[in-house]
């Protein structure tokens, strides 16, 4: 299955318009604490809908996913707002949400903390520490906020995934990869990006996959959320094993592994000239060992 063509950039696709945006909301939310700011897809209920459907107890009955150990890795978190529906509704493993926004991270440190001492101060600067965690044992430096009793962390963490190396995502239990890795709208936002990879000459989009698939175990799931793809575009995206020259060289390791759809969630839909779609589309992925035929 081949790749869509890349989408006309756009300022979506710049850090800058994300620095702007949570800026704003920062600002906002100073002014007024209960402005918790955009939470996207949010007029087709996304998040409630995808919630639902990590929580179906069929989704991939080998996987046996686990409300209290089951830990989550969020692709461009925004402003957390994923990671907090994913615990109100009761999944207590470890959270990480990841931006390259050093606003937007500041911007979930603050809603974070507010969840749990709603008289705190709106700008604390015990949250706004941007450095990496290397360990369970450094949380606050990451920015771990929201934790009770019986419960992982929430950490909140600057980090650039195309320029990055996934090892830094991968330290202590998530050592082999996160169980459950979310993108709702970021690789939406790295289609519009008109940058390209210094290793390959492509647009940036392309590089994708192979940038992610290090972060989900074995077994794992990466559920991607999209408002500018289709599933048939999506599918060409993810689907299937790397292939050599569409991601650079594709090395061993990397060609071990494939991406296999597990299911897909259902929003309402529309026809227009005899042909039926919806107004955004979400496919899960497991990733699993590559049979070579």
């Amino acid at each position: 299955m081949s790749k869509p063509t890349n989408l006309e950039p756009s300022e979506l696709g710049t850090k800058e318009y994300w620095d702007n945006l949570y800026t704003t909301e920062l600002t906002n939310h100073a002014h007024n604490p209960s402005d918790t700011g955009t939470v996207w897809f949010d007029d087709s209920d996304a998040e409630t809908k995808l919630i639902d459907f990590l929580s179906a107890p069929d989704l991939v009955p080998s996987l046996n996913l686990s409300q209290a150990t089951t830990s989550f890795l969020d692709l461009g978190t925004g402003n957390g707002s994923l990671l907090f529906g994913l615990r109100d509704a009761g999944w207590a493993g470890r959270m990480l949400g990841v931006d390259y926004s050093r606003q937007s991270i500041e911007f979930a440190r603050r809603l974070a903390q507010a969840r749990i001492s709603p008289d705190s101060s709106s700008s604390s600067s015990s949250l706004s520490d941007p450095d990496s965690a290397r360990s369970d044992d450094d949380e606050e430096r990451a920015g771990v906020v929201g934790r009770r009793e019986n419960e992982q962390p929430i950490t909140f963490l600057e980090h650039d995934i195309l320029r990055t190396s996934p090892a830094a995502l991968l330290t202590s239990a998530q050592s082999r990869g996160w169980d459950v890795v979310l993108d709702k709208g970021t690789f939406d936002a790295i289609s519009l990006s008109s940058e390209t990879d210094p290793a390959t000459g492509r647009r940036v989009a392309e590089s994708y996959r192979s940038k992610i698939a290090p972060l989900v175990r074995e077994g794992g799931l990466f559920l991607v959320t999209s408002c500018n793809w289709t599933e048939a575009e999506l599918r060409g995206w993810f689907a299937g094993p790397a292939k050599e020259g569409e991601e650079g060289e594709v090395d061993e390791e990397t060609r071990r592994w494939r991406f296999e759809e597990v299911g897909r969630v259902k929003y309402p839909s529309f026809s227009f000239g005899g042909v039926k779609g919806q107004t955004i589309s979400s496919l899960c992925f497991r990733k699993v060992r590559n049979i070579e035929k």
